[in-house]
């Protein structure tokens, strides 16, 4: 018996030391009890949540891990409730990190927006976007339990920064989905105010028709629910597009309700103070009419409101008609002060970004090596403990061979050496015909056996006289915006970076030429505009490093988008073949 317990020791301590591991993760009961009813307080009053964690502070240390880290969940939750401004990103990537192999996948989305709000506090919006992306990943909508008070603003968030960085389309991606949440979750009223978000984004698009009619639906809209005043105010906003398309009847209409429904206005007319930009928008209607001296009067009003830059614009154009010169210059000079203090700001803004880029792509490169190191060091522990069980599994053999005690047991043991070694050899031959396989060559042969047999169709076709359908991806390649494509990649462009035009027309042309691949990518498996230009641009043969140039973006971010892409539709994790399966996917059958 006592060979035999021996034989079986390193699994009794395997097994002890995996228990040690499985204790050190877990929770006590009490203390997690304690922390959900300190969560559930942080959604309403957050300042009360944060002075109960402070009162348990000095305890924590001595806590598990796994209430350890549900403690800086919840008090991450409380502190971003409270507006707090995060500094640091040390406590919520170990945060995230303990989340992606523990907890609920309420708790995963928790801790990824969590972290995603501190890199958008510290102005790192690369790393922000991952995070949010992680968070919806992290995400079960399938589950009756999925916590959307989380899902809803990370959505919300993702639109604010491509709003910053100037991104309409992806911002209205990620608007969709904030709306469609909100829809299913919240009121009537709250989903009507979410709608009216799309107005920036279109408006930055041109679309000026889909802006009114976004207008006109939430005013509409409110009014049946009785909100009267916000229904107005809501409206006010279409004064600047009815004025430019010289409909003034209907900009005064706009007016109109707005001073007598929107009870923001004293008995004197005046508007309530912190809403003096309107005197803006009605000086701008009333230069429109040729009510020069009431325009002047609203602009002066108007002149500490946010639209300065404007204002100022509005009374060059005033002084213009009145024919005083010192004033158009006057004025002029502000309009010119108040456009640089914005374009240097822009600058700045435009450098940090390009800073944060550079920065999360050395970090990325950074975490990259490490992995790399840490696998490197496991490797080199298992083949330590593989040397040292080895060696104690031949001492131990050769003290039985020495001792030649209890022949049965040895002989026992013989035949399981034996049995043993001839099950290792059947694996050494099954991993030699495996590592003797070139998979590589297998898929070579195959694709060069589909090119024979392709040029063998096209000659048996033009044999009998059959006229040959030209394949739709290389009419697609041949369009004149794809060439504009090609010529901007071999940088025989003015500007090296497209226009949006430019990728709404490689879009509409990919539609055309290719309809059940457009139907496929955007309305089946619905890609985020980012996703369908990789796609696209995989599709007409550009490399990585020209789809990174042409995009704007940086390499990590295009990796991400081909793995999202290729699991999305063809359920394969990671970047690696979606060329190959978008190939399959655009010939014809």
């Amino acid at each position: 018996m006592k060979i035999v317990f021996q034989k079986k020791k390193p699994f009794f301590l395997a097994y002890i030391a995996l228990a040690l591991l499985a204790v050190a993760g877990c929770h006590n009961q009490k203390t997690m009890n304690e922390l959900e009813a300190i969560s559930q307080m942080a959604d309403e009053h957050p300042d009360s949540a944060l002075a109960m964690l402070k009162a348990c502070e000095d305890k924590v240390p001595r806590w598990q891990r796994g209430d350890r880290m549900c403690y800086e969940l919840v008090k991450l939750k409380a502190q971003n409730k409270a507006d707090v401004l995060f500094t640091s990103d040390s406590i919520a990537k170990e945060v995230a990190d303990y989340y992606s192999f523990h907890g609920t996948s309420n708790e995963r989305m928790l801790a990824y927006y969590l972290l995603g709000r501190v890199y958008s506090d510290m102005g790192e919006a690369p790393q922000a976007l991952q995070a949010f992306y992680d968070a919806i990943e992290s995400a079960d909508t399938l589950s009756a339990d999925c916590d959307y008070s989380v899902l809803i603003p990370v959505y919300g968030q993702m639109s604010l920064i491509y709003g910053k960085q100037n991104l309409p389309r992806d911002e209205i991606w990620a608007l969709r989905h904030y709306i469609d949440y909100i829809r299913k979750t919240d009121t009537e009223k709250e989903y009507i105010i979410a709608k009216q978000q799309l107005m920036t984004p279109y408006y930055q698009l041109g679309e000026k028709d889909s802006v009114l009619a976004i207008i006109n639906e939430t005013y509409n809209s409110l009014k049946q629910l009785g909100e009267d005043r916000e229904a107005a105010d809501a409206l006010v906003a279409s004064v600047f597009i009815y004025i430019e398309r010289g409909q003034l009847a209907e900009a005064r209409r706009v007016i109109d309700i707005f001073e007598r429904e929107s009870g923001l206005f004293d008995a004197q007319g005046n508007i309530e103070t912190g809403r003096e930009s309107y005197y803006y928008i009605r000086g701008a209607y009333k230069l429109a009419v040729g009510q020069v001296n009431a325009a002047e009067k609203d602009f002066r009003r108007a002149i500490n409101s946010c639209f300065s830059p404007d204002v100022y614009k509005g009374l060059m154009a005033i002084y213009r008609r009145k024919s005083n010169m010192d004033s158009v210059m006057h004025y002029g000079f502000l309009y010119e002060q108040a456009l640089d203090t914005i374009h240097k700001q822009m600058q700045i803004d435009a450098i940090h970004q390009m800073s944060s880029m550079y920065n999360y792509s050395r970090s990325q490169k950074l975490a990259e090596q490490e992995a790399r190191n840490a696998r490197n060091a496991r490797i080199w522990s298992v083949g330590i403990l593989f040397t040292v069980v080895l060696g104690f599994a031949l001492t131990y053999k050769l003290y039985l061979s020495y001792k030649k005690k209890k022949q049965e047991e040895i002989d026992a043991l013989s035949k399981s050496l034996s049995d043993a070694r001839k099950e290792y050899q059947t694996v050494q031959d099954e991993l030699l015909t495996l590592n003797n396989r070139d998979y590589e060559k297998l898929i070579a042969d195959k694709e060069k056996k589909e090119k024979e047999l392709r040029q063998t169709i096209e000659r048996l076709e033009d044999f009998i006289g059959l006229p040959k359908a030209k394949n739709s991806l290389d009419t697609f390649s041949e369009s004149t915006i794809v060439k504009i494509f090609r010529q901007k990649q071999a940088f025989k462009t003015e500007s090296f970076l497209p226009r949006e035009s430019h990728w709404r027309a490689l879009v509409m042309q990919f539609a055309k030429e290719m309809p059940d691949m457009h139907r496929l990518l955007v309305e089946e498996k619905k890609l985020s505009p980012l996703e369908l230009h990789v796609c696209i641009l995989v599709l007409l043969g550009f490399d990585d490093i020209t789809i990174v140039h042409l995009t704007g973006s940086i390499s990590q971010t295009i990796t991400k988008a081909k793995a999202r892409a290729n699991m999305k539709l063809f359920g394969v994790k990671g970047a690696h073949g979606l060329k190959r399966e978008l190939f399959r996917a655009s010939r014809p059958l």
